[in-house]
C-alpha cells in the first residue's frame, strides 16, 4: 500500500470513529427519549385510569338512574292502582302520600341533574376552542370537569337517599294499608 492510501485509510478510520461516536451518542439520546421518565409514565397511567374510571362512572350512573327511575315509577304506579277506586284517588295513609311525594321529588331532581350535566358538558365542549395553551387547557378544563363530576356525584347520592325514603315509606304504607284492611275485614 502506498503512503497516500495509508494516510487516506487513517483519515477514513478517524472519520468512521467520529461518526460511530456521534451515532452512539445519538442512539443513547434516542434511547433516553424512548424511555420516558418515571413521572411521565405515572402521568400517562394516571390519565388512562382516569379515562377508564370516567367511562365506568358514566356507565354506572346511567344504570343507577335507569333502575331507580323505574323503581320510583313502579312505586307511584302501584300506589295509584291500589288507591284509585270509583274514578277517585283516595290515599289511605300519610305513608303512601309521603312515598308519592318523595317519588315526584326524585323525578324532579333526576331531570334537574341530567339537564345541568348536559348543559355543563355542552358548554365545556365549546370552551375547548377558546383554550390557547396546554397549561390553560390543563388548569381550566380539568378543574371544570372535576367540578361537574363532583356535582353529578352529589346528585346521585341525594337521589339514592330519596329513593330509599320513597321505598321505606311505600313499604310502611302498604303494611299499614294491609293491616287496616285486615282490621276492617275482621271487625265486620
Amino acid at each position: 500500500m502506498t503512503n497516500h492510501k495509508r494516510a487516506n485509510n487513517k483519515g477514513n478510520n478517524k472519520i468512521e470513529k467520529v461518526v460511530k461516536m456521534k451515532l452512539t451518542s445519538n442512539d443513547q439520546k434516542d434511547h433516553q427519549e424512548v424511555h420516558p421518565s418515571r413521572d411521565e409514565e405515572l402521568n400517562k397511567r394516571r390519565k388512562e385510569l382516569q379515562d377508564e374510571l370516567q367511562g365506568f362512572m358514566y356507565q354506572q350512573s346511567s344504570k343507577f338512574s335507569s333502575v331507580s327511575r323505574t323503581l320510583v315509577l313502579g312505586i307511584i304506579g302501584t300506589i295509584w292502582v291500589i288507591t284509585y277506586t270509583d274514578k277517585k284517588l283516595s290515599i289511605p295513609n300519610i305513608w303512601l302520600l309521603g312515598s308519592i311525594l318523595s317519588g315526584i321529588l326524585f323525578l324532579l331532581i333526576d331531570v334537574n341533574h341530567y339537564y345541568l350535566d348536559s348543559m355543563s358538558y355542552h358548554k365545556e365542549a365549546y370552551r375547548l376552542d377558546e383554550y390557547k395553551s396546554m397549561d390553560e387547557f390543563n388548569k381550566n378544563h380539568e378543574q371544570k370537569m372535576d367540578a361537574i363530576n363532583k356535582r353529578s356525584h352529589r346528585f346521585i347520592v341525594v337521589k339514592f337517599w330519596i329513593l330509599m325514603l320513597a321505598a321505606v315509606l311505600f313499604i310502611i304504607g302498604i303494611i299499614k294499608k294491609t293491616l287496616f284492611l285486615d282490621y276492617y275485614i275482621f271487625a265486620n
